[in-house]
């Protein structure tokens, strides 16, 4: 009988009520029949329901965790959290291709970009749509040091490019002496980008040796306005943001405001907040440095890429082990506990809740969703093929 209904309704009227609809349910109505199939799958719907889904209220905050499964193996597992009780929305998912050995403090969670997340380890890199449930593993980072020599990799970033219309992952790295004779002033700087509609990785010719070395920290790489940000040491061992392009592939970098910006001392995050760049800065636990740099700060850039726009959004007494993994709502900060649960700051209401949610300390990850129908593409038949959880 509804089936009868909406077909006598035109299509435009149907989209308008399509879009307003959670994913499952569209995945359910792809089933109705081809026409439906063809309709939800277009890249024009998709599209439609991507710019929609930007103004919707509707979020809920995925956690990535590390979880002991035996002494000598690690898994990484994803939680679905929703409303301001942070309960289970969905049952949790265990990532494949991230298993290890230990745990690794250096895993990435970045996103979304278009509703698309990535999970980055030392090894793997997994693009995921955690509403269609749809994941790829991406080919691995090419093995590039010569013998004698060994590669880190500093930073990783994901993002879209709008010129090309590509989804991108770049990644800077370092090339050094094996030990003991690492020589900081010998070691080079190499960048590489992996495009989505080639499959491949390439590296950037003429990297700038002199540019700013990526500060490493959980909450320290954001993608916004269509590029990558990190928090970077400068000249003078200076604290600044460090940011490349994925459309011209060009790196540049904004300063931070003088009073926080020393890189000796106090710790620094790196978050989108109301839709600006805003940095955290929050005392070392390192009980070698002043007490006196205890109040925690966070700065936001009102007018983006000047420097007079720096403004302190607060200033709180509030001493933390770990990191801040993200602020939500504007005004609840999440954190990891010294033990490795969840933890949240009111940052309006003065109030420190604590949530049933346990990983292995420093393993805790977060970013805020809103659900997206956007496919993981796979130009080639050579590529990995996309699966499904």
């Amino acid at each position: 009988m509804a089936h009868e209904i909406l077909k006598k309704l035109p299509e435009d009227v149907i989209i308008y009520i399509l879009l307003r609809l959670p994913i499952k349910s569209l995945i359910r109505f792809t089933c109705i029949s081809k026409t439906w199939y063809i309709l939800i799958r277009s890249s024009t719907f998709i599209n439609l329901h991507l710019n929609n889904s930007k103004t919707a209220k509707e979020e809920f905050i995925i956690f990535k965790r590390s979880l002991q499964v035996d002494p000598f193996q690690h898994k990484t597992t994803l939680s679905f959290l929703f409303g301001d009780d942070l309960k289970p929305v969905l049952s949790d998912l265990d990532v494949p291709y991230l298993e290890s050995t230990f745990v690794n403090d250096y895993d990435q969670f970045i996103g979304p970009c278009h509703g698309l997340v990535a999970l980055i380890s030392m090894m793997n890199t997994v693009l995921f749509n955690p509403a269609t449930r749809n994941y790829r593993l991406l080919p691995r980072f090419p093995s590039d040091a010569p013998q004698g020599f060994r590669c880190s990799i500093d930073g990783v970033g994901f993002g879209f490019d709008s010129i090309a219309n590509d989804y991108k992952v770049v990644r800077i790295s370092e090339v050094y002496n094996d030990p003991p004779y690492r020589d900081p002033y010998s070691s080079e700087q190499k960048v590489e980008v992996y495009d989505m509609i080639t499959d491949f990785w390439r590296e950037l010719d003429n990297i700038d040796q002199d540019m700013p070395r990526i500060y490493w920290a959980p909450s320290s790489m954001v993608f916004y306005k269509s590029a990558c940000y990190w928090l970077a040491i400068g000249p003078k061992d200076k604290m600044i943001i460090l940011y490349f392009d994925m459309g011209t592939e060009i790196f540049n970098s904004i300063n931070l405001p003088h009073t926080c910006n020393s890189y000796n001392g106090p710790h620094y995050g790196l978050v989108v907040l109301r839709d600006s760049i805003t940095m955290l800065r929050y005392p070392n636990p390192n009980p070698e440095y002043d007490p006196a740099q205890d109040l925690m700060q966070i700065w936001m850039m009102k007018e983006y890429g000047v420097y007079d726009s720096w403004m302190r959004y607060t200033q709180l007494d509030l001493f933390l082990l770990n990191p801040p993994l993200l602020i939500w709502k504007d005004c609840v900060m999440l954190c990891e506990s010294r033990e490795g649960s969840l933890i949240s700051y009111d940052l309006k209401l003065d109030k420190i809740q604590e949530f049933n949610l346990q990983g292995c300390p420093t393993s805790m990850r977060a970013i805020c969703y809103k659900e997206s129908m956007i496919q993981i593409p796979c130009e080639s038949k050579d590529n990995a093929q996309v699966q499904y959880f």
